[in-house]
């Protein structure tokens, strides 16, 4: 009659015993529900976490043994946060009144078709057609199917055999439970339950801001093994705001060396003193000229970033990010993101090769293929020999890229190559971009190949290309003032 599904990893659970505590001290004794048919106490999930961790579900504080809820392994503490009615289709009626039930409330349900993956069918507005009729009894099949309906733009075809439907329900409060149990009081249900996840990610971002360098191990233990994925994106956020903490060690070894909380803020570098401000460590009074650091990470930093520091460069997250940028390694692009960003901060020559392969991926999202070839600029001259063979051998968007970084590092190699590109190349879109790579680096031969490029246009000439140019030397015009 119940089943129970359960989402993470025992021996992964992040601070449980807070989650049992937070429990405790905020759920009180209001609204709770005794199902009298699973034998088991349900209360209200507190607001607080509902609004602030985006989490719903009602909680189990109470499990009568020998019970069906019991003998389903669910246990107090734990969230049940969906209901799973399964509907196995042996005739036409069983077809139609599974799809009436399954769509009445929320528009989709899982479809199982024999020999293909499951099917989510999902309608724009209550009471639309499906788009598709069956047939047979013991076997149902597909008898029709309706162009421009959901099942017409779906893997459906006549003749397939209809297996089973699944209706998942959401839980966000105690109404809907009972409702919902009540809806499906006949049928086979699964109960999905989950501990209360923001906890956990709230550790793990907690982590990442303490700017601790014991944090190190355990972050990398969660994004390699968890089983969550919200709790691996939290840990590798954490681990990038590591990385970006390490690089402030010489900025915070001066206040630590002082032994203050506070400096003069011309005497500090321009660049990490703004970098430490986006990290909301200190806030600079220019008026005052003073950089005063921020309190508690701020001040306690100054005290752990040379421990940092150290760590992070000894070289394991520099080869554990590289790990992580390959598509067919990890598929979420935000982690992927993380670990190109970190990579871009570490800067190690070894992960060059690897980088290149993510920028000269096609089958890579644009933005992602973007972040490598940034990281790659971060890297510098010795990133420049396979920049431009990836510029020399890639499609449009690897040559948009590459050029760009090469702008970006600059040097004698990395100028003459984009200059004689431009000189030798008759693509619009190309031809920007290196126009744009030359100015960056912007130094005497830069100036003079731009010149000759422009002076290839009538003045009165409305191309694109011309028009950049001559925004491009404004530019610099203004610069050198």
């Amino acid at each position: 009659m119940i089943q129970k599904i359960k989402r993470f990893n025992e021996s992964q659970c992040l601070a449980l015993s807070l989650s049992i505590f937070l429990l405790i001290i905020m759920i009180g004794c209001d609204n709770q529900y005794y199902d009298e048919r699973l034998q088991m106490r349900v209360q209200k999930l507190d607001s607080d976490l509902m609004n602030r961790w985006s989490t719903s579900g009602v909680v189990v504080t109470e499990v009568t043994p020998n019970g069906p809820a019991d003998k389903a392994q669910l246990e107090s503490g734990e969230l049940i946060s969906y209901v799973i009615a399964e509907y196995p289709i042996k005739t036409v009626a069983d077809f139609n009144n599974a799809m009436k039930t399954g769509l009445d409330e929320d528009n989709n349900l899982m479809l199982y078709l024999k020999d293909k993956p499951p099917l989510r069918i999902a309608l724009r507005r209550q009471g639309d057609n499906v788009g598709f009729s069956v047939e047979g009894s013991g076997t149902v099949r597909v008898k029709t199917i309706e162009s421009g309906t959901p099942a017409a733009n779906s893997n459906i075809q006549v003749g397939d055999i209809v297996e089973r439907v699944v209706d998942e329900r959401k839980i966000y409060s105690l109404d809907d439970y009972k409702k919902i149990l009540g809806k499906l009081s006949k049928q086979q249900i699964t109960f999905r339950t989950t501990e209360l996840i923001g906890v956990k990610i709230a550790a793990v971002s907690a982590l990442g801001d303490l700017g601790d360098v014991r944090a190190i191990e355990p972050l990398i233990d969660i994004f390699e093994n968890s089983t969550e994925l919200s709790l691996r994106k939290a840990s590798v956020s954490s681990l990038q705001r590591l990385v970006e903490l390490s690089v402030l060690n010489d900025l915070f070894q001066q206040f630590q060396s002082a032994n203050v909380n506070q400096l003069p803020a011309d005497s500090l570098q321009p660049q990490q003193l703004e970098a430490a401000a986006i990290l909301e460590l200190l806030t600079v009074d220019r008026a005052e000229n003073t950089a005063t650091l921020e309190a508690p990470f701020g001040t306690q930093f100054r005290h752990r970033s040379e421990a940092l520091y150290q760590k992070i460069n000894e070289g394991q997250l520099a080869e554990l990010a590289q790990k992580y940028i390959q598509i067919t390694v990890e598929p979420e692009q935000e982690i992927r993101r993380a670990c190109l960003a970190m990579l871009g901060i570490l800067k190690p020559v070894s992960a060059i090769d690897a980088l290149v392969t993510v920028l000269d991926n096609s089958a890579e999202i644009p933005g992602i293929r973007f972040q490598a070839g940034l990281a790659l600029s971060q890297i510098g001259e010795p990133a420049v020999d396979a920049l431009i063979s990836a510029f020399e051998n890639g499609d449009t968007s690897t040559k948009d890229i590459a050029a760009s970084a090469l702008g970006g590092i600059g040097g004698t190699k990395a100028r003459d190559r984009l200059i004689q590109a431009l000189e030798n190349t008759s693509e619009p879109a190309i031809q920007l971009t290196l126009v744009d790579a030359i100015a960056k680096i912007g130094d005497t031969p830069s100036r003079q190949a731009l010149e000759r490029q422009r002076a290839q246009y009538p003045a009165d000439d409305d191309s694109g290309i011309r028009i950049f140019l001559d925004e491009v030397f404004r530019n610099l015009e203004q610069k050198s003032m």
